[in-house]
Order: structure tokens, then C-alpha cells, then sequence
């Protein structure tokens, strides 16, 4: 019958559901259709936080920090530059919007424009 079988594909989707290391996603999508299941969530662990300092440069140099990076593999990228001096003044910026492109060819571009 409908019922034995909505019973049964439940439990299964509950079975195996439950026996997963996988996260849940932060959708109430998900949400609804795991809790209809009887399905116990399985939240992300919370990202690390790592404390980075900025050390200036020499006296009579300026300091570029650069970032590059890509969304997919390839994906939409851009790179982009912080310029500084030894007392920590900003001395001016770049953002590039490079298309469809690698995170580490991002990287090396964001390099390239500084110099």
C-alpha cells in the first residue's frame, strides 16, 4: 500500500540519514526535508580563527600585500593589492577582475600588477 511505502522509504531515508559525517547546509530547505525524515542534523564545525600580523616595511620602502582568488575551478577570479608605507600609511590599491580564471593563476596576476 502508499502508506507501507511512504513508511518504509522514511525509514530508510531516516536509516541512512543518521549513519552520515555529512554537514548540513545552513538552508531551511534542507531544514524542513531532514526534519521530515526524521533525520538528526549534523552542523558544520565553526571555521578557525588564526591571528595574522602585519609587520611594515623598512624605512624608505613600501609594502604590497596581495590576495588573489577564483570562485570554482575555473571560476569568476580577481586579484588585488594594498600598497603601505613603513608607518603603515596607505598609499593606494588595485582590484582586477580577471573572468574566468584558476586561484592560483588569481594569485600570480595579483603579484604581477603590483610590480
Amino acid at each position: 500500500t502508499l502508506l507501507s511505502a511512504k513508511s518504509m522509504i522514511t525509514a530508510n531515508a531516516s536509516f541512512s540519514g543518521n549513519n552520515t559525517k555529512a554537514t548540513a547546509c545552513a538552508s531551511l530547505v534542507e531544514f524542513r526535508i531532514l526534519k521530515a525524515f526524521n533525520v538528526l542534523l549534523h552542523p558544520p564545525n565553526a571555521p578557525s580563527i588564526k591571528e595574522v600580523f602585519w609587520s611594515p616595511p623598512i624605512a624608505n620602502w613600501v609594502k604590497c600585500n596581495t590576495d588573489g582568488a577564483a570562485i570554482g575551478i575555473p571560476g569568476q577570479a580577481s586579484c588585488a593589492g594594498v600598497f603601505r608605507d613603513q608607518n603603515a600609511l596607505f598609499l593606494g590599491c588595485f582590484a582586477v577582475n580577471l573572468g574566468v580564471s584558476f586561484a592560483f593563476h588569481a594569485e600570480l596576476l595579483g603579484v604581477m600588477f603590483a610590480i
